[in-house]
């Protein structure tokens, strides 16, 4: 350490004792411990000087419910990885979590992979103000432990690294970024040697390991070219990227004069990391008109045309569905920024006005999650038993909050189709599982009702530029059969019941927003309801404790006594209450932010059709989504 850094931390000290002479006693105890962790962030010799000066401005103004929020807890792994709001402190996204955090990743690898050769990590980031940094970062740590790592040279999609980690034989990956997360957040998602996110034993041995180390670690003092003259920083060979593509082309399921290729598509990567990939692709497979939307077309971690880039969210999807309409274009296509997550919009000028008003802007219908992840599901099932290419053994997976829809589909194809928790992580790690065990079981397809879907397993998590794909595949299928995609869905409702689904979100932010979470869940548990919309609840599940009660048997009668049974599958803070009309309500803390997230979906039978079931489910999902508002805001 120079002498100036000695005096700067010096003068940090002093300063950081005046201005906590100043707090009343109050303010003392509110900031509880973490005074002395803010005391450790500003003397420490690693930590950026303006990183420091970023806390003790924020000590001098007394802003201490935001310090409180910085420090009350350390940054930790969530569904998707390391994710949180980009800042000083550490419980934020800046170098030193991103340095440590990735020091207790080398730290396992080295105590756990014994073979020299086979330490080896993809790193991947993407568009995201300091995702390269961050990238960077990680790289260096990594190799400062003589770990080699593959590093992409540009801005790259999550399934991409996912693909290069199971291409290259890496032990890890890394992906920089915070997903479909407004603009201030950043994270990174941590693979294991299969391409899919970490889950146990690796998540609680990476994390003893960051909680082992006793303070930040510092960076590497080699520079990158020096990393990359011995070896241990490389390039991410061309060829893994060639044959990602390559693999996505053999996803095909058509002849060419079975489709329309002219389909008119509109396209936007919401500033992201797609427009490459996306553009590559539709020209392998010769769509010919494809428009981006310009104003999104090129990575800007700013993300300054929406306030959130999630495909999700009609209000990022403004822009590519005015240029829809402006040129007459059949469907819309969105990416968030890492490309794992894909909307599709498509036009109906009627059913637009009439079956799905509630969901279209002008004539173009915004399809939810389970509504694609249904049409991908049943234009794949289709297609592979009338080429010929089904088997006994083809298996799908869902997440227990996605639609049930989907397992009658599959049911009717004669395919399995299994649940897991939510998070493709757990749909990779089932596929692992059959592997491993020597299962039959056939994987070829998986989804979520969050926009992610698994058109194969030659990545292993959900990949929206492979859907995207398969959607365009889909959608000129049908447009060279006169069939729009909403008409093709009103036909599996025909078949399978009107299903309705949505999603009430509460944002809870910072230590207040965590603990009204947990008091929701603790409540809801504590005082199940027995009742929604006067409808029975017929079965509880708690998925932390791994339990099921049953209060009503088939016939809609009570028992003398809730029948309670063990569930076989990982444990999580996720509660799912079934009625007795097939009616669904879960719940769950979001493990990518700081969310509560409820999940309805309410089936009409089809014993009055599509037209009076579509009314009725409306109006059930409505009624429900009102019901269980007023009954959380009631909760003490």
């Amino acid at each position: 350490m120079n002498h100036n850094n000695t005096f700067d931390m010096q003068n940090n000290i002093v300063k950081f004792h005046t201005l906590c002479d100043l707090l009343n006693q109050n303010e003392v105890t509110l900031m509880g411990d973490c005074l002395e962790k803010i005391k450790q962030w500003i003397s420490s010799p690693v930590i950026l000087h303006f990183e420091k000066t970023e806390i003790l401005d924020l000590l001098e103004k007394k802003d201490l419910k935001e310090l409180r929020d910085r420090f009350y807890k350390e940054l930790e792994f969530g569904t998707g990885g390391l994710r949180g709001i980009t800042g000083a402190g550490n419980n934020r996204m800046n170098p030193a979590v991103v340095r440590r955090a990735t020091q207790g990743l080398a730290n396992y690898i080295v105590k756990n992979v014994p073979d020299l050769s086979s330490r080896k990590v993809a790193i991947a980031f993407d568009s995201r103000n300091r995702s390269e940094e961050f990238a960077k970062i990680a790289a260096f740590v990594l190799s400062k432990s003589k770990i080699k790592v593959y590093l992409f040279d540009t801005c790259q999609t999550t399934p991409c690294l996912s693909y290069a980690v199971r291409s290259l034989n890496c032990v890890s990956g890394l992906c920089v970024t915070a997903s479909h997360n407004p603009p201030n957040y950043h994270g990174y998602k941590v693979y294991w040697n299969d391409g899919a996110q970490i889950t146990a034993p690796q998540d609680k041995g990476i994390i003893d390991e960051v909680f082992a180390l006793s303070d930040w670690e510092p960076s590497s003092a080699e520079t990158e070219s020096e990393l990359r003259n011995c070896g241990l920083i490389q390039s991410v060979p061309k060829e893994v990227i060639e044959n990602y593509y390559e693999q996505l082309c053999k996803l095909t399921l058509c002849k060419k004069d079975e489709l329309d290729q002219n389909i008119k598509i509109v396209y936007t990567p919401l500033h992201g990391t797609g427009a490459e990939p996306t553009r590559e692709m539709m020209k392998r497979l010769q769509y010919t008109n494809l428009t981006i939307v310009p104003e999104q077309e090129f990575p800007n971690g700013d993300f300054p045309t929406v306030q959130r880039p999630n495909p999700e969210e009609p209000a990022a999807l403004i822009l590519c569905i005015q240029l829809a309409q402006k040129i007459d274009a059949d469907i819309c296509l969105a990416t968030d920024p890492d490309s794992d997550r894909l909307a599709l919009i498509v036009k109906d000028p009627t059913l637009s006005k009439t079956h799905f008003k509630d969901q279209a802007v002008g004539d173009f219908i915004l399809l939810n999650g389970n509504q694609t992840g249904a049409l991908l599901l049943e234009f794949l099932l289709e297609r592979r038993r009338t080429k010929g290419l089904a088997t006994a053994n083809d298996a799908v997976i869902k997440t227990i909050v996605t639609s049930e829809l989907l397992r009658h589909i599959s049911a009717e194809y004669g395919v399995t189709c299994d649940d897991t928790l939510t998070g493709f992580k757990w749909i990779a790690r089932l596929i692992r599982q059959w592997e491993v065990d020597g299962s039959p079981k056939n994987f070829i397809f998986g989804t979520e009702e969050s926009f992610g879907y698994m058109p194969g397993s030659y990545v292993r998590d959900k990949d929206g530029i492979g859907a995207l794909c398969l959607a365009v595949e889909m959608a000129a299928f049908y447009k060279k059969r006169n069939l729009t995609c909403a008409q093709q869905l009103l036909n599996i409702f025909a078949r399978h019941g009107t299903w309705k689904e949505d999603l009430i979100s509460y944002d809870l932010v910072g230590e207040a927003g965590s603990l009204r979470i947990a008091a929701i869940m603790t409540h809801m548990r504590t005082h199940p309801p027995l009742t929604f919309c006067n409808l029975p609840v017929k079965q509880m599940l708690d998925f932390k404790t791994a339990t099921s009660k049953t209060f009503l048997n088939d016939l809609g009668t009570n028992l003398n006594e809730p029948k309670t049974m063990k569930l076989s599958i990982p444990q999580s803070d996720v509660l799912q209450f079934q009625l007795l009309n097939g009616t669904r309500v879960s719940m769950r803390p979001s493990g990518t932010e700081p969310k509560l997230k409820i999940y309805l979906s309410v089936c009409s039978n089809l014993s009055e059709g599509v037209d009076t079931n579509f009314a009725k489910s409306q109006n059930g999902i409505l009624k429900l989504r009102s019901e269980i508002t007023k009954a959380i805001e009631a909760i003490p």
